[in-house]
């Protein structure tokens, strides 16, 4: 069935390219499919979704959806998402790809073009992902609160719902962790920060929440990512660095075999999350959820 975006923008003249590289979405539309980090973080996510009780029976939006993939996949495995960017581009994909791998028959998802940092998505959600996009945003902290005073009127409803009372919505967001491995990437992606699990814990509870669950992951690939910086630090005294390019980055390569290896060595990660937290990684993963006198 055709899916139609919805544009919620409120200035369509405004730059948005200050977030994000709209240019990147051709790329990663088919990278998100095939590299070992988009593929093991959206298991994380699912993971912690339904180990959090979330079903088919909760609303969720992702802010922020990019190509997709995520969004996609959580629709695939069972969960009811809808999706929400503020570029034009990253939705076509996004639509394409729900079109050829949703089941038509199912519940059509809505797409959402919306400036976030201006005004969330109108709609009555049990969950909110955003998942890497709190470090592309000027002001992290209003959009947190934005997302918490959406989920305090979502908690009023089930309050008065009798049949839904006791649950609460939630929000999860990921982040980069660690400034001091800010790389050329970070300057291509436009990341704003990276944070340490106590900062993004501390953003969550700056804006009310009541943070259900922080942890680090991706733990084998913090010391490649610091022995990467120390190599490239000492590279950048002695020779120079030139401009990073998006296609010439590493992250934006597939290696077969890697992929495989990877998957494999985070298998092991991933059965350990799903016990306890880590202490250590190269992201973050907040679930926290609204609290109400």
């Amino acid at each position: 069935m055709p899916y139609d975006i919805v544009d919620l923008v409120e200035r369509p003249d405004r730059d948005f390219e200050e977030f994000f590289n709209p240019a990147e979405f051709e790329t990663r539309a088919w990278l998100e499919d095939q590299h070992y980090w988009h593929l093991y973080r959206r298991t994380v996510v699912l993971d912690v979704l339904r180990a959090a009780g979330v079903g088919s029976a909760e609303a969720l939006i992702e802010l922020g959806c990019g190509a997709g993939t995520v969004a996609t996949f959580l629709n695939q495995n069972g969960l009811r998402v809808d999706y929400s960017d503020v570029h034009a581009e990253a939705l076509r994909f996004a639509v394409e790809r729900a079109q050829t791998r949703l089941d038509p028959d199912g519940p059509p998802p809505r797409f959402l073009r919306a400036d976030i940092t201006r005004r969330l998505p109108p709609g009555g959600y049990d969950g909110i992902l955003l998942l890497d996009v709190l470090e592309h945003l000027p002001d992290d902290a209003s959009v947190m609160r934005a997302v918490r005073d959406r989920l305090d009127d979502r908690l009023r409803e089930r309050r008065a719902d009798p049949a839904r009372a006791g649950t609460r919505p939630f929000v999860l967001f990921t982040v980069p962790a660690f400034a001091a491995l800010w790389s050329p990437w970070d300057d291509l992606e436009k990341h704003k920060r990276r944070f340490t699990r106590e900062g993004a814990r501390a953003l969550a509870e700056g804006a009310g929440l009541e943070v259900e669950r922080a942890t680090y992951f991706f733990f084998p690939l913090f010391f490649a990512a610091a022995g990467v910086k120390a190599f490239r630090t000492a590279r950048e005294a002695l020779l120079g660095a030139p401009p990073p390019r998006f296609e010439a980055m590493a992250e934006t390569k597939n290696h077969p075999a890697l992929n495989a290896t990877m998957l494999r060595l985070l298998e092991v990660e991933r059965r350990w999350l799903r016990r306890r937290d880590l202490p250590l990684g190269t992201s973050i993963l907040v679930l926290a959820r609204p609290t109400l006198p």
